[in-house]
């Protein structure tokens, strides 16, 4: 059998696999009844476990089971003869295990008796009967129920505190288990300290909090905690982590991002000002439009910037290119997926290819809210402190945009006034410009330099050493590829000729600044002067030509004649500004002699006739109604143009935007929706039906999402709009269970359901369902308040329990699934490092602003280099907490990495934990670890010289030190690590080794303390 007929083979074992064993085979030996039997148990069956890859349209494996026709042709299966189908050997073997269904529980006997049993009555299948794909609609799955708050459990057993501990002792009893005893203070205070700030308590802390008799010293300590501004930088890092936060874009360039720290900003301060959620989520969508006028209403839309971002795929290809389109359509999934794993718990992303295969979602479906996002890119896009002069910005912009908008509609307007005549005249200039050969040498001429408003005068004056006769000035126009200009590059369209004496006034020699001049193509422009006497030609330029939205003033040559038609001797040439490119641009390249030329001087001439046919068509299109139009309208925009420009430079966040500067072919959408089709697996060369704006379905009674009006909608913020209100809406059943099962996890290690992410059949169910639904009802409807939230859980008995094991316990509920203790925990990547920096005496508190280096940075303008290992650790820029620190995504921090840290190019919803040798080696020995170790040594009073190595043997002297004094530094830094007293025996110990080998070596050996880096 081949590979692939094969693959066909197994993949139609296992459409058979889940058959239900309900049916039992008697009965089934009449055609009738045999065809009932397909149509109610078997057909059902195909259609929800194989259709979706093995139909007429997909032929997934060349083939289909939509008819039995396609069945009979892969020759899986002999009617009448089970034992002879090659179907039973691979779900039912004789001997070792089914090789199918893979990766899956294999079939109960009655499954494999069902099977059997339907082969060997002949398989019917009843005639012109075929199976349609099918879409799961069943919405009866745990979280898609809506969100009530279910009776609190009565207990009568003397233990619990809040209404968390009534759900959890419920379920304790029902398993036969009781809750541990409440933990030590040390150890709470330690517990709670890291959950709630990410940092170690001081040993006067914990020595405070363990000697304090006030009953309510731990709800105290609490609330001073969830006040403290370092709380907000500890649990922004878990929502960091979720929506794949970084500072560089990733993929094969990783360009830096050197303004997405205001997003992480903006989520520290969101913590800390205990933000509503629903407000929170709503200004990470669409706070634009929903709170205009204020920073955090831009700031927040970092979160659909967050994740990773192909620079070649947009900046470098076309969005016309297969490649282009499929960064784009990339793009947009990374949105739509970052939206629904965060805020749903929901694998939206399944659907990309083909219908989810066990959730109710279609391609359409994600498709329309591929849709929401159809105008938004990744991109700078600036904010202001100051609400008044952000909405002063957003209306000048808006105004800015509609005056672009009318300039644009007219100038086609008067293009297609033309007619074919015009057409015609277009198309022979083009095809003159490709066919002329034309001779130009290296030096181009002069160029200013460049400006935004076509209105401001340049100019470029020639200058001769005595007072000479001048009969004409030839001025020959320029030529460059750039900008597809070509001929006439950067020839002004209106402008005036003077001549002076030094110290003389001006005086005017031709004038051309009431009305535009035709682009005059290579032709030279002859200005007849008279008889004038004068030692200096300026030419100004009035109304400079346009090179893709810059205006500028270029000349390849300017001649100056007598009346004999002779060359006048120039001594020198000034110009108000110029870019010197040599040996393209300079300004003395008007005096040189070149200019460039057709080899074809009867095309030439045809060329220039044609331009000056085409021009005078032009002319007469512009009408003085349209010109009278056109001029109050550019008149309008300049003073927008003056107004933006005065306005306080705003800030940059890296964020959802659709109006931003191009970059190649990466251009702004200005708010117009990309057309977005559902795909045909995924693929953006098999569009299918146009994507209809939607969101997701939540019962089965609801309308189709199109509820929300959004066929029509054009105006690209009202789609996220919708989006933002949809998920905040106070029956949605997914959202508020979604963030109080993130909260509960980072508690106590797992969330109620295990799989915070994926809230859908592929995912875990809650071990406490009640308990879920009424931490999520009284969330949602006590204000939405995190600090609300973290005191119930943490202020509850279950959360105070000690980790200590039990035996007997263990044996029921080895996983602690039930919460009989609390889990112990490893400290987090970054809680390591701050504590490191926070009792060697060296962490900086400072809040805010761009992240700092933790490695050389080489070649940033192309392919950023991130070299770790030339970081010098001494820096002191870098001792600031770890939430700071510049994130990299295609060569992250190797330190971080060995100790678990979140790969930031996916979502993270819940950290690895190992334990390796490699990570004690590292907290040994990495060059961050020593230097802290001697700075540690120096806090608590040690000398450092000479001991930054282990393998340093140090003289006897070289480290001597009164025994009582290296004792009391030895049992400080114990404190300082562990916040408790040494025993004898340990201090003992260690104040041997640090007279031995050194007091910064010892620190070392404290940072890989157990006590150290776990918690319990």
């Amino acid at each position: 059998m081949s590979t692939s007929a094969y693959t066909t083979f197994l993949s139609v074992a296992l459409c058979f696999l889940t058959i239900s064993c309900a049916c039992s085979s008697e009965g089934t030996t009449s055609k009738v009844s045999q065809e009932e039997f397909f149509r109610e148990r078997v057909a059902p069956i195909l259609q929800r476990r194989c259709l979706s890859c093995h139909n007429h349209a997909e032929r997934k494996g060349d083939f289909s089971l939509q008819s039995f026709a396609t069945l009979l042709e892969s020759s899986f299966l002999e009617p009448g003869d089970a034992a002879a189908s090659h179907l039973m050997e691979v779900i039912a073997p004789s001997a070792g295990a089914p090789e199918m269904p893979k990766d899956s529980d294999p079939l109960t006997e009655q499954q494999i008796t069902d099977i059997r049993t339907w082969i060997d009555a002949g398989a019917v299948w009843p005639s012109e009967f075929e199976l349609e794909p099918l879409t799961i609609e069943d919405y009866d799955w745990w979280s898609y129920q809506p969100v009530v708050a279910p009776a609190v459990p009565r207990t009568s057993a003397p233990w619990g505190r809040t209404v968390v501990d009534q759900f959890i002792l419920k379920s304790l009893k029902q398993q036969g288990l009781a809750p541990s005893p409440e933990a030590d203070r040390r150890t709470l205070i330690r517990r709670l300290t890291f959950d709630l700030v990410g940092l170690p308590p001081s040993p006067a802390e914990v020595e405070e909090f363990v000697n304090d008799p006030d009953p309510l010293a731990y709800e105290a300590l609490v609330d001073r905690l969830l006040e403290s501004e370092r709380y907000g930088e500890r649990w922004a890092r878990h929502w960091l982590d979720v929506v794949k936060y970084a500072d560089t874009c990733g993929y094969d360039k990783d360009k830096l991002r050197p303004n997405a720290w205001p997003y992480r900003d903006y989520v520290i301060r969101s913590f800390n000002e205990d933000k509503p959620y629903g407000r929170f989520v709503q200004e990470q969508i669409a706070g634009d439009a929903l709170f205009p006028g204020t920073a955090d209403g831009i700031l927040g839309l970092g979160f659909i910037a967050a994740g990773p971002w192909d620079f070649i795929g947009h900046v470098e290809v076309p969005e016309s290119k297969i490649d282009g389109q499929v960064a784009r359509n990339l793009d947009r999934d990374d949105m739509v997926s970052n939206v629904f794993n965060t805020f749903c718990s929901v694998t939206i992303q399944c659907a990309r290819c083909h219908n989810h295969k066990f959730d109710p979602i279609t391609q359409e479906d994600y498709y329309g809210l591929q849709a929401m996002f159809a105008a938004v890119d990744r991109a700078d896009r600036p904010y202001d402190l100051d609400p008044s002069v952000e909405r002063q910005r957003q209306e000048l912009v808006a105004q800015q945009r509609q005056l672009k908008q009318s300039l644009q509609q007219l100038e086609q307007e008067m293009a297609s006034a033309g007619g074919q005549p015009l057409l015609d005249l277009k198309h022979e200039i083009e095809q003159s410009h490709k066919s002329l050969n034309l001779e130009k040498q290296p030096a181009f001429g002069y160029h200013s330099q460049l400006v935004q408003q076509p209105s401001t005068e340049k100019w470029i004056e020639l200058q001769c050493e005595t007072v000479q006769e001048i009969g004409t000035v030839v001025l020959h126009p320029c030529h460059d590829d750039y900008a597809s200009i070509g001929a006439g590059f950067g020839f002004p369209i209106r402008f005036k000729l003077e001549a002076a004496r030094e110290d003389g006034e001006w005086q005017l020699l031709f004038d051309h600044t009431q009305e535009d001049f035709s682009n005059p193509g290579l032709t030279e422009l002859k200005v007849a002067v008279g008889h004038c006497q004068t030692d200096r030609i300026r030419l100004t330029a009035t109304k400079l030509a346009e090179r893709k939205g810059d205006f500028f003033l270029a000349m390849a040559e300017i001649e100056l004649l007598n009346s004999s038609g002779r060359s006048v001797s120039v001594g020198a040439v000034q110009a108000l500004d110029s870019i010197e490119a040599a040996p393209r641009w300079a300004a003395d390249n008007v005096l040189d002699g070149v200019w460039p030329m057709y080899s074809d001087p009867r095309g030439a001439q045809r060329l220039s006739q044609a331009m000056q046919e085409r021009d005078a068509l032009l002319r007469a299109i512009e009408t003085p109604e349209r010109i009278a139009q056109r001029t109050a309208w550019l008149a309008d925009l300049q003073r927008v143009d003056r107004k933006l420009s005065a306005l306080p430079a705003g800030k940059m966040v890296y964020a959802a935007a659709t109006h931003f500067s191009p970059q190649g072919n990466f251009k702004p959408t200005n708010g117009k929706p990309r057309q977005v089709h559902v795909l045909h697996r995924g693929n953006v060369q098999q569009p299918l039906q146009v994507a209809t704006p939607r969101v997701l379905k939540l019962n089965s009674g609801e309308d189709t999402p199109s509820n929300l009006e959004l066929d029509s909608v054009e105006e690209e913020a009202q789609r996220r709009v919708a989006l933002a209100q949809w998920l905040t809406r106070p029956d949605h059943p997914l959202v508020w269970r979604s963030i109080v099962n993130r909260v509960w996890q980072y508690h106590f290690g797992e969330g109620l359901v295990a799989t915070p992410n994926d809230f859908g059949r592929m995912g875990a169910r809650p071990t406490h369902p009640k308990l879920l639904d009424w931490l999520a009802a009284d969330f949602r409807d006590h204000g939405q308040s995190f600090k609300r939230l973290h005191r119930l859980l943490v202020t509850s008995s279950v959360y105070r329990q000690s980790s200590q094991g039990d035996v007997t316990q263990e044996a029921i509920d080895g996983g602690n699934q039930y919460w009989w203790r609390m889990n112990r925990r490893r400290l987090a990547a970054e809680e390591v490092r701050d504590s490191i920096l926070s009792v060697s005496g060296a962490l900086n508190l400072e809040m805010g602003g761009p992240g700092f280096y933790l490695f050389e940075l080489e070649k940033p303008e192309h392919s950023p280099h991130f070299e770790y290992h030339k970081f010098d650790p001494a820096t002191s820029a870098s001792h600031r907490r770890s939430i700071y620190r510049f994130v990299v995504r295609s060569q992250p921090d190797p330190w971080m990495t060995t100790l678990d840290c979140a790969d930031s190019s996916q979502s993270t919803p819940r950290r690895t934990e190992t334990l390796t040798s490699l990570q004690a080696l590292s907290l040994l020995n990495n060059p961050f670890n020593l230097h802290m170790a001697e700075q540690f040594a120096e806090r608590v009073g040690g000398r450092t010289a000479g001991d930054s190595s282990a393998s340093t043997q140090p003289s006897d002297s070289q480290f001597a030190e009164p025994a009582e004094q290296l004792q009391g530094q030895v049992e400080q830094a114990f404190r300082l690590v562990t916040q408790r007293q040494p025993s004898e025996s340990e201090l003992s110990e260690m104040t041997h080794y640090a007279a031995e080998h050194g007091l910064a070596n010892l620190c070392r050996m404290l940072f890989n303390l157990h006590e150290f880096v776990f918690l319990d």
